[in-house]
């Protein structure tokens, strides 16, 4: 017979459960969480696009506090990963990307071009205008450019496109050239 809509339940994903169960045993013991424990658990929750909203602004409130411990890595993915789920506070991830661009450590140097444009992606994604970030993030991806996947140099020029900056001149022709094989005369600004 025909079911009526409210006879229709939706089954989640049994892995969905126990993502849930794992974060709250976390917030319930942040106390003992390490830098690695947020990463990847800020990385799981945008890889599975939970929405669970006191779950997501409670992981983004831990990360902020454990950010003066995150190397580049951590805070690229947890920066990512915040991003997939649409977290609501431009101010920690701009806390986040700050401690990597302008960090006394120089976390600026261990930055590979991959996290760099996953948080130049973040940036994008979430609306965030912020010139200095976009051309910090945007140098590193350009200092390590050969390295870059195509995918993460169309994350950047992407991220450049929403939030309406130029992306870097040499970012788009490098792009054309090595990445689409077009012959690019002078350059994209004139």
């Amino acid at each position: 017979g025909n079911e009526s809509e409210e006879d229709v339940t939706l089954d989640l994903p049994p892995y969905l459960n126990c993502a849930d169960k794992y974060l709250r045993f976390l917030i319930a013991n942040q106390a003992q969480m390490t830098p690695k424990h947020a990463n990847q658990a800020i990385w799981a929750i945008g890889r599975l696009r939970l929405s669970d909203s006191f779950l997501i602004q409670e992981m983004g409130d831990i990360a902020s506090r454990l950010c003066p411990k995150l190397n580049a890595r951590e805070s690229a993915n947890i920066v990512w990963g915040l991003s997939k789920v649409d977290y609501d506070n431009p101010e920690i991830i701009t806390k986040l990307i700050h401690h990597v661009i302008a960090s006394p450590n120089n976390l600026a140097k261990e930055c590979t071009a991959q996290e760099a444009a996953n948080m130049l992606f973040a940036l994008g994604k979430l609306q965030i205008r912020e010139k200095d970030s976009f051309a910090s993030l945007s140098s590193i991806l350009m200092n390590q450019l050969h390295e870059a996947t195509s995918q993460a140099i169309a994350n950047a020029l992407w991220a450049h496109e929403v939030v309406g900056f130029e992306p870097p001149a040499e970012l788009l022709s490098t792009w054309a050239q090595d990445r689409l094989g077009m012959t690019v005369l002078g350059t994209i600004a004139e």
